[in-house]
């Protein structure tokens, strides 16, 4: 009987194993494995839906409900619009470009932190700038990882620093 015990453990162990490396495998090949934390200011937003649009057609939407805090496989070589949602939260975007050079053949991962409006924060100003991503991701040769614009991002960051000031300045012009 044991060494039924043992059988079964050693082939649902080797089971395991090759399951597990397949799956590393897959996500080397296929994907781009993304970690991403939401705040506001330094709170944790929870709630949130993370919506990964390819060419305006939903993909794929991660919720994060207990933690700020998601993980999401990318498709490569596309070229994607992540969307950040949450209640009483301004949305969020940026274009991911998943294209990687044939000679790559394993996919860097990529971390990133966002941090997202209330909307009480931005109450009586015209937001539709916020309907501009935020930021631009693609795939640098010469650091051989993603790397977003940062040219780009810090104009963009500018901007919606501006809004979060006259939206302070109407709250207090309204007082």
């Amino acid at each position: 009987m044991n060494i039924i015990k043992f059988l079964i453990f050693t082939c649902f162990f080797f089971w395991f194993s090759l399951s597990a490396n397949a799956q590393r495998v897959n996500r080397a090949t296929d994907s781009v494995y993304v970690r991403g934390s939401i705040y506001n200011n330094h709170d944790h937003v929870r709630d949130a839906s993370i919506n990964i649009y390819d060419r305006n057609e939903l993909i794929k939407s991660v919720n994060v409900k207990t933690s700020n805090r998601f993980v999401a496989n990318l498709p490569i070589n596309k070229f994607l619009t992540i969307e950040i949602v949450a209640p009483d939260f301004h949305t969020k975007r940026f274009i991911f470009d998943t294209t990687l050079p044939t000679e790559v053949k394993e996919a860097p991962e990529y971390d990133f932190d966002m941090d997202i409006f209330s909307e009480e924060e931005l109450a009586g100003v015209n937001t539709s700038l916020l309907d501009f991503p935020i930021g631009l991701v693609s795939y640098n040769e010469k650091k051989g990882k993603f790397l977003r614009n940062k040219n780009y991002t810090k104009k963009m960051k500018k901007r919606y620093l501006e809004l979060l000031d006259e939206a302070m300045m109407t709250e207090r012009a309204a007082q």
